[in-house]
């Protein structure tokens, strides 16, 4: 891959490099990221893989953990040096000839292998910049989930808005910004899926309801808290959320961001705390003692 694909990622995913601050990453290491990344979406487009399904297929690691990883990253607690790096992803998905950059990469054809490398990865890029910014806006409150909805459901809609939207000759204009367009969409898209939520739950039973009422409430309560914290107290109470306990050592393997390098001493301590804190006022949980992207983002002060 080129620098100006790198400088794309940056700005979208949202990484942004703005006002002098450095970037606190490696641009040499998301070099290589960048590599293993098309060379896997690549192998999942020519299979008649949708990217939808090769993030979540075990065949194809790299997608797997760079999907899981971003959505996780959103919780990192943002160390202050940081923070105005950070707070320039709240600005939006960058400017109107990076977002074309990363567009017209995705929409390009794929006469050779590296042409058809670039055009599978910015693809990939372009989907994951749109669901990390709908993820923010469905789960900025808990009433999504109070409907039914759950993260993967946000995930099928942002692919769903991409793939029927990015090749449409009007995201080629100049003056228009196609990441923003896309977006805007997805977002109209996810109220609608809300809508129909709502309309199907009034056949119902309040039994159905207030269960999906508790584990909203919880999953909202979860989010608030330290990254690895939430990781391990959500898989504790899988019974409750309706999902399946991991063993830890798999769950580790699964979220890096969140438990890399904590021993299983470690974890049990954590989620046996985190359990006694949650019966505790407030005050007293292991939430977040700074402020995460998904806080800046959903403009949330902290």
């Amino acid at each position: 891959m080129n620098a100006s694909v790198a400088a794309a990622v940056t700005h979208l995913l949202p990484l942004p490099a703005a006002g002098g601050t450095p970037a606190p990453f490696d641009l040499r290491e998301l070099q290589t990221e960048l590599d293993r990344l098309a060379d896997e979406a690549l192998r999942a487009r020519d299979e008649g893989l949708s990217l939808l399904r090769a993030v979540r297929d075990p065949r194809f690691p790299a997608l797997q953990g760079f999907h899981q990883g971003l959505r996780d990253a959103l919780f990192v607690e943002i160390p202050e040096e940081l923070e105005p790096w950070a707070q320039a992803a709240t600005d939006g998905p960058g400017n109107s000839p990076l977002q074309h950059m990363l567009v017209d990469f995705a929409r390009a054809g794929d006469d050779d292998r590296r042409s058809a490398l670039q055009a599978a990865l910015a693809e990939l890029l372009v989907f994951e910049a749109v669901r990390l910014r709908l993820f923010v806006t469905a789960f900025r409150s808990d009433e999504f989930e109070v409907l039914g909805g759950e993260e993967s459901d946000v995930d099928a809609i942002a692919h769903a808005e991409v793939r029927a939207l990015l090749h449409l000759p009007e995201l080629g204009d100049p003056d228009v910004r196609p990441l923003n367009v896309l977006l805007a969409s997805a977002s109209v898209a996810l109220a609608r899926d809300a809508s129909e939520r709502a309309e199907e739950l009034r056949d119902t039973g309040e039994d159905t309801r207030e269960e999906l009422r508790m584990r909203a409430r919880l999953r909202a309560a979860l989010r608030e808290l330290r990254l690895p914290e939430a990781v391990l107290l959500e898989n504790a109470l899988a019974a409750l959320l309706g999902e399946e306990r991991r063993e830890l050592t798999e769950l580790q393997a699964e979220r890096p961001v969140a438990l890399d390098g904590m021993t299983r001493q470690a974890m049990d301590q954590r989620v046996s705390r985190g359990r006694r804190a949650l019966t505790r006022p407030h005050g007293t949980w292991p939430r977040r003692r700074r402020p995460a992207l998904f806080d800046l983002l959903r403009g949330v002060p902290r």
